[in-house]
């Protein structure tokens, strides 16, 4: 399946009001093109083809779309210049902008990162209109039939495709079942599954698969050792899950045998640590994990992998901390070796919703971190611990040393954190500078030949109002005190404003083309208050003239049968369009006026309010 593609102003418009009404039923997703690419980075035919039957995905091709898009979206809501962004149904993101994240993507290699950033925010709009409560969009779950069969592979992080047992093939969409776990941590090839499947998606819904919180931690053995992921970190203490959704939070004691740590100089958001489980769950504790203990991870579906997995033992280890090169090691008896602390590097298949709410510092700074050479301390172990308190003890110059060499670290601990913070922030600000300042230098060119076009038409009509200073006293007369016949009447002001309106040398190419007055039309002006009479004529003739056609301002476009853009166009039995012109815009129930188009000539309908739709 593919995007909707947006080509021109008026699709644009069109698509900017139908974002900011409230009566939308669907999340939509926009997706840009960058300045001077051949086609978008994110992959916007995967999100329509993923997201089908549960969000409108739109792919604004060119720079005047846009432009129009821009400026029919509230202040801070736009997308452009190669970005996307997710637009839930309501309009609280209109004021709480963290509701549609606007999500960069500045290559072909970063726009593969940011589908699937998109794609979660998707199914998480689509969540929260409710859209996932009957899976896959069926009217009712029972109607779907109950298949089996056997994942056949993962294609990508957010999809597992299925051998079912008839022959026919199905896609399970991973953000529907987990949100935020890859794909191979749910599934692996030869795993048995079942669920209900709807033909028309090809959709397979699992989450019957799932057990309960209780039932898991069931299997899990008294004392047993198992893998969780750090969802957040305090002082004094941390939670830790042990599989999505299921969570506990664990106490500095049970983390480290020194009652004055600080927790958040051991662990970080999104590390994975091993974790020694009392019976059901009932405690959690870190300190007491032996070296050697048999480790596991639980998974989410019977039958499939680890949701969790330990860092790659070729990987080097951490260099000796500087609380080793302290005491020399001919001086410590019988060394114990120590356990390296687990960086974030293994934040591997860490669920969105595990995540602190400020989510993308939180990514930031363990990437900087990851990156960085900073090293940090490992948890000793008690027997170290009491060790190197002996020797402490001792050695009182010694322990002096080492207290100062410890606040100094600590102090550059943080001095590096806030740098890289720092540098972080910096960087996401020179893009989005960067990008805003293309868009300024495009407009500001815009706005250059539009007051270039307008000096020129100034200039003529100050040469044509000079050859014309002498007029006829007729046309002083008020066309009431000229026509009985309010039609005649109109008819006279039109023809009167095409004559001052057309310059003279183009008055042979924007001729007054044939029309007539509908029988309504007369009435619907003097019965709408709250707009000129001037203002009609003058939007009438340059309907006539062809001048609306290409007038943003106008927004002429075809009247439909409902308001969403792909809605059929109102059309009469004798084959007229009906079309909808703005006569006033950024005003409380604007304007707006209708006529039917035929092959050769044009009926004026009515003048209208904004939310009046009758022909």
């Amino acid at each position: 399946m593919a995007a909707q593609t947006i080509t021109g102003p008026r699709r644009a418009e069109e698509l900017a009001e139908e974002l900011n009404r409230p009566g939308r039923t669907r999340p939509t997703v926009v997706v840009t093109m960058a300045r001077g690419a051949t086609r978008p980075y994110i992959d916007a035919d995967r999100l329509a083809t993923e997201l089908s039957g549960l969000a409108d995905v739109y792919l604004i091709s060119d720079a005047a779309a846009s432009w129009a898009f821009s400026r029919g979206m509230p202040e801070l809501t736009q997308v452009y210049g190669g970005a996307g962004r997710v637009y839930p149904t309501g309009l609280e993101w209109v004021h709480d902008l963290r509701r549609s994240r606007l999500r960069f993507a500045y290559s072909a290699a970063e726009g593969i990162t940011t589908t699937e950033r998109l794609l979660e925010d998707g199914l998480k709009a689509a969540a929260s209109a409710g859209l996932l409560a009957l899976p896959m969009g069926s009217s009712s779950r029972a109607v779907l039939p109950e298949v089996s069969g056997v994942v056949s592979g993962c294609p990508n992080p957010s999809q597992a495709m299925v051998s079912l047992t008839d022959g026919r093939y199905a896609t399970i969409q991973v953000g529907l079942l987990c949100p935020g776990v890859p794909s191979e941590r749910l599934f692996e090839r030869g795993m048995q599954v079942r669920g209900v499947f709807d033909e028309s998606s090809r959709r397979l819904d699992v989450s019957g698969m799932l057990a309960s919180p209780g039932e898991r931690l069931a299997e899990v053995a008294d004392g047993e050792v198992l893998l969780a992921c750090v969802q957040s970190v305090g002082s004094a203490s941390c939670q830790v899950a042990l599989l999505p959704g299921i969570s506990a939070s664990v106490p500095r004691a049970r983390v480290t045998d020194d009652s004055t740590e600080d927790l958040r100089d051991l662990l970080s958001v999104g590390e994975v640590v091993p974790v020694r489980v009392g019976s059901g769950g009932s405690s959690l504790s870190i300190v007491d994990v032996d070296e050697d203990a048999p480790v596991r991870s639980l998974a989410v579906l019977p039958g499939g992998p680890g949701w969790l997995v330990l860092p790659d033992p070729a990987v080097p280890a951490p260099e000796p901390p500087l609380l080793e090169k302290v005491v020399p090691e001919q001086e410590t008896p019988n060394p114990v070796p120590t356990r390296p602390r687990l960086t974030a590097n293994v934040r591997i298949g860490v669920p969105s919703y595990l995540e602190k709410p400020d989510v993308q510092v939180a990514d930031d700074v363990a990437l900087l971190r990851n990156g960085s050479p900073v090293r940090m301390l490992p948890r000793p172990s008690p027997t170290m611990l009491a060790a190197r308190a002996v020797q402490v003890l001792e050695r009182p110059v010694r322990k002096e040393a080492l207290q100062s060499t410890q606040r100094a670290l600590e102090e550059s601990r943080a001095t590096v954190r806030a740098t890289l913070l720092e540098k972080a922030r910096l960087e996401q600000e020179l893009r989005s500078s960067t990008l805003e300042l293309q868009h300024l230098e495009a407009e500001l060119s815009r706005k250059h030949g539009q007051v270039a076009t307008r000096e020129k038409e100034l200039e003529r009509l100050r040469r044509r109002n000079r050859k014309g200073a002498q007029r006829d006293h007729r046309e002083t007369l008020s066309s009431n005190d000229l026509f009985a016949d309010p039609d005649d009447r109109f008819r006279f002001d039109v023809t009167v404003c095409w004559a001052r309106k057309i310059p003279a040398g183009e008055k042979a190419e924007r001729p007054l083309g044939p029309y007539r007055l509908g029988p309504r039309f007369v009435s619907s002006l003097e019965e709408t208050p709250g707009v000129d009479r001037a203002k009609v004529v003058d939007v009438v003739v340059e309907v006539l003239t062809g001048l609306a056609d290409t007038s943003a301002g106008r927004q002429m476009h075809v009247l439909r049968t409902g308001q969403g853009p792909n809605e059929q166009a109102v059309r009469r039995e004798d084959g007229a369009t009906c079309y909808r012109v703005a006569l006033q815009r950024n005003a409380p129930q604007a304007r707006r006026l209708h006529f039917w188009r035929m092959s050769e000539e044009i009926e004026f309908s009515r003048v209208v309010l904004h939310d009046d739709y009758e022909p």
